[in-house]
């Protein structure tokens, strides 16, 4: 029997999985999205498929480890669809540095990432979409919200769509960064704290195929940092690769990167990355993505809910820049989690539990992704303005005055199988209890004792001097 009904305005992956996990608890489901077709094609698949709603979704992307336990542990047959169509699995021993392969752990299995183009999760999970009855599919765009403001606060009642109004118990905004959802309510007199930490990166991402799989020098992605641009690279499904190129959105010489022959340039300079390039085939055009700034909503304040009906997932919730890959990872955590609470309350109810989890435990991952972020803003920013690098922010965040530093964490961690698991559990968004700031990790912290930071070596590889990058770029103005 239905039990309520629900109206998700975007269904791009976030949407999609909410939309199948609320129609397979019994709630009757409109997913409105004027790109359904998008998801599910006739034939083989594109190599990339560009979106003018969501220009992201052509770059570089990483299923870590959450992504990877919330479809799996949530979804079994969308993630064994994944595997059938070329997703392939990351297991903990290929994550870990040699020496602290130690032959397993229970739930070691949680550490496991996926390898997927985001064409292919797009396309499994709007296949499963339309495999499922208790879901509606409207493909428009919602044009507003209907909102009832007789009572003391503003309740969210439906969505409009193509000049009608569709009732909803539950209106979910997962429309992304580009999301209409929050002018709408600031329109009705409901304007939603907002946290802005500003980005300053531009992304140039290309797609190619390869032949021949080699080791990533840093487990899920290989990566190599240089003064004036740092380059990542992540393995997709079926022998596909996805290598972004970042640099400061004001560099003017490194805006040539827009043009492939200067990409090629620059990645074939890269003697560190000599043996993967030589197996790379492009299969794309560059695909730019600049301005980016990190971004978290509430639809709470003071302890009082603003508004009653709806809810965020996804970057209308929580927005992060690339540079950690938690964005897919972020957004089915917080799916799961209204789902669940869903489940068990409704109206303030429901608004109160899902704000607790997000200042609890979303909120850490967005800190520390903004962090990262603004650390890798700060040396491409230095390199562009010839200064002194600043020091780099620890990749985890621990509380005010706490008795070890992240910093002595982290570097504890590279001798320890045990506290590995607990770092690598924080940075794949696993930690939502926060076990990473726990008395357990501090006394195993102390035990064994954080070696001293390595120095840092002088830049004596080719794309670290300017002059190099200017020579390699100079026919492509």
């Amino acid at each position: 029997m239905v039990r309520v009904r629900v109206a998700i305005s975007g269904g791009s992956a976030v949407g999609a999985t909410s939309a199948l996990l609320f129609a397979r608890s019994g709630w009757e489901v409109l997913l409105v999205e004027p790109e359904t077709r998008r998801f599910v094609g006739d034939g083989g698949l594109p190599e990339t498929a560009p979106r003018p709603g969501a220009p992201h979704a052509v770059h570089a992307h990483g299923l870590m480890s959450r992504a990877r336990y919330e479809l799996r542990h949530r979804l079994p047959d969308v993630y064994d669809d994944l595997l059938a169509h070329g997703g392939t699995e990351v297991t903990l021993d290929r994550l870990c540095p040699p020496a602290l392969v130690d032959g397993g752990r229970d739930q070691d299995d949680d550490f496991t990432c996926l390898r997927s183009r985001r064409v292919l999760l797009d396309h499994t999970l709007g296949t499963a979409v339309r495999a499922t009855r208790e879901i509606v599919e409207i493909a428009s765009r919602a044009t507003g919200l209907e909102i009832d403001a007789t009572g003391s606060v503003p309740r969210v009642t439906g969505v409009r769509v193509d000049g009608a109004t569709e009732r909803a118990d539950l209106v979910i905004d997962a429309g992304g960064r580009r999301s209409p959802v929050s002018s709408w309510l600031a329109r009705a007199g409901v304007e939603q704290p907002v946290q802005v930490d500003p980005g300053e990166v531009t992304y140039y991402s290309r797609h190619y195929r390869f032949e021949r799989e080699l080791r990533m020098n840093r487990g899920f992605a290989d990566a190599h940092l240089f003064g004036s641009v740092h380059q990542f690279m992540f393995l997709g499904d079926s022998s596909t690769a996805m290598v972004a190129l970042c640099t400061h959105d004001a560099d003017p010489l490194l805006k040539r990167l827009r043009h492939p022959e200067a990409c090629e340039a620059v990645l074939g300079a890269n003697e560190d990355f000599a043996e993967w390039y030589a197996v790379l085939e492009p299969v794309s055009p560059v695909f730019a993505l600049g301005s980016i700034d990190n971004r978290m909503r509430s639809l709470v304040r003071d302890g009082r809910p603003l508004v009653r009906g709806p809810a965020q997932v996804g970057d209308s919730l929580a927005m992060t820049n690339p540079t950690r890959g938690r964005g897919i990872s972020m957004g089915l955590a917080a799916a799961g989690r209204l789902h669940d609470l869903a489940q068990e309350h409704t109206g303030d109810d429901l608004t109160h539990s899902y704000d607790a989890w997000q200042r609890d435990s979303l909120a850490p991952y967005y800190r520390e992704a903004s962090a990262s972020d603004t650390t890798m803003t700060s040396a491409l920013r230095a390199s562009l303005h010839g200064t002194p690098v600043p020091p780099n922010a620890p990749d985890l965040e621990l509380p005010h005055g706490h008795p070890v530093s992240a910093d002595e964490v982290e570097r504890a961690a590279r001798l320890d199988p045990d506290l590995f698991r607990v770092v690598l559990r924080a940075s794949m968004v696993l930690d939502d209890e926060r076990r990473i700031a726990s008395p357990e990790v501090v006394e195993r912290v102390r035990r064994i004792g954080a070696p001293a930071a390595a120095p840092a070596p002088p830049p004596t590889r080719r794309l670290d001097d300017r002059a190099e990058l200017v020579g390699l770029l100079a026919d492509y103005a």
